[in-house]
């Protein structure tokens, strides 16, 4: 019995207490303020930031035959979502289901999507609130594909006296054009512009990346796409140019006489030009000093008169500075030192080269055994010992090919003209 009222008043002392007092109750108020601010304290709010991926399509191409066209890949969405705090805590993205509502689309044009964002976990209690943006822009058109050369702008008066600019290069000349319908049947034409940045006085060559921009009534870039014309997956947005300064020359013009024959003189054949000279644009460090139009090929030349003419204008390393000058003729005349003889040859006579050990090959027609040679008056037939070959190194598919000639048992001479022969290869 003594034990048990010990006991007793261990507990009541414990009890009245007030040190143990406190703490007990802190302890359970604690416990309720706890339980309660899970159960009916009031609901939080948080934001949420999802990347979405834009997908408009399927449907509507399936539906309409149409495509959509936006101005970006992908859009950052702030979705607010509210409920009790421990639920709202553990609210992530993934228990968000973010779809674009496409079901009003039903025309080509721009229009304005909704953005709709729906509970996606069952686990958690909390409402969606508020979404931003609300929607996204798109543009729906049938797809259409157009190829357009590129027209280079840039100010030609800007090159130093004296110098003037060159054939400018492009990286493209060429880009497709890819986007609504809508949209590029409005472009009239892509242009490069080069900005100088108001240099007035270049000697150098230039070369810069340009932007390529489009001219037509009420043309816009929006929802385009530029891509390589030979590589159609390769997006571009500039062109690389380059545009040589070239230094302006008068200069003398001139052709190359081909395949003259051993022991020719030149004081035998004369050359006059429509034009003597003419005025080019040359890179300084060329140091061109004549104006190269073209070669002339002693087959091509009969004693007497001569004519030939050259196009000028794509010259090599030359940009003639006359617009209105496209061509030049060259009057070629050869002294009557020399007389035209007839020389007959055989199929016999001709030597095949070049055909597969394992292959034979023949003569099956001439264009004519009759061939022109041009001698010294004082040499006769007798004299020229005439050989012919035929090279059948590159393939010709109509099995037609040129025959060479060598002139030899007098000197200087050639032959006049063009020959073939006929081979069959088996």
């Amino acid at each position: 019995m003594a034990n048990k009222n010990n006991s007793g008043f261990s507990i009541r002392r414990l009890i009245y207490n007030d040190k143990y007092l406190i703490i007990i109750s802190l302890i359970l108020a604690l416990l309720v303020w706890i339980v309660t601010s899970l159960n009916i304290g009031t609901d939080e709010s948080k934001t949420i930031k999802v990347n979405v991926p834009i997908s408009l399509g399927d449907e509507i191409s399936e539906q309409l035959g149409m495509q959509y066209y936006t101005l970006q890949d992908s859009i950052e969405v702030n979705v607010t979502v509210s409920g009790a705090k421990y639920a709202v805590g553990q609210v992530t993205e993934s228990d968000l289901s973010v779809k674009f509502d496409t079901s009003n689309v039903n025309r080509t044009g721009e229009q304005t999507i909704p953005i709709l964002v729906t509970k996606k976990s069952n686990k958690l209690d909390f409402s969606v609130t508020s979404t931003y943006p609300s929607s996204v822009d798109a543009f729906f058109d049938v797809n259409e594909t157009r190829t357009f050369d590129l027209h280079l702008k840039y100010d030609e008066d800007a090159a130093a006296d004296g110098f003037t600019f060159g054939e400018p290069i492009l990286s493209e000349d060429k880009i497709n054009i890819s986007g609504p319908k809508t949209y590029v049947d409005k472009i009239e034409r892509a242009v490069v512009d080069v900005d100088f940045g108001g240099e007035t006085n270049l000697k150098e060559p230039y070369n810069a990346e340009c932007q390529i921009s489009l001219e037509g009534v009420g043309v816009e870039s929006s929802y385009l796409t530029f891509t390589s014309k030979d590589d159609p997956t390769a997006k571009i947005s500039t062109v690389t140019v380059a545009i040589p300064i070239l230094k302006a020359e008068e200069l003398p013009v001139s052709v190359s006489i081909e395949d003259k024959p051993s022991g020719f003189d030149d004081s035998d054949i004369t050359l006059e030009y429509s034009t003597d000279t003419i005025k080019a644009g040359v890179l300084e460090s060329a140091s061109i000093k004549q104006a190269i139009i073209g070669s002339i090929s002693f087959k091509d030349l009969k004693v007497g008169r001569n004519k030939f003419t050259f196009d000028v204008t794509n010259l090599e390393g030359i940009t003639v500075l006359d617009e209105d000058l496209k061509e030049i003729t060259v009057t070629a005349r050869l002294k009557n030192d020399y007389s035209e003889k007839a020389v007959t040859i055989n199929s016999s006579d001709i030597k095949i080269e070049g055909v597969d050990p394992d292959k034979t090959a023949k003569v099956s027609h001439l264009s004519t055994r009759r061939i022109t040679v041009y001698v010294p008056e004082n040499a006769t037939k007798e004299d020229i010992k005439l050989s012919v070959s035929c090279d059948l190194s590159d393939i010709n598919e109509s099995g037609t090919y040129p025959l060479a000639f060598t002139v030899k048992g007098v000197s200087p001479a050639w032959v006049y003209g063009d020959y073939t022969a006929d081979i069959t290869v088996e």
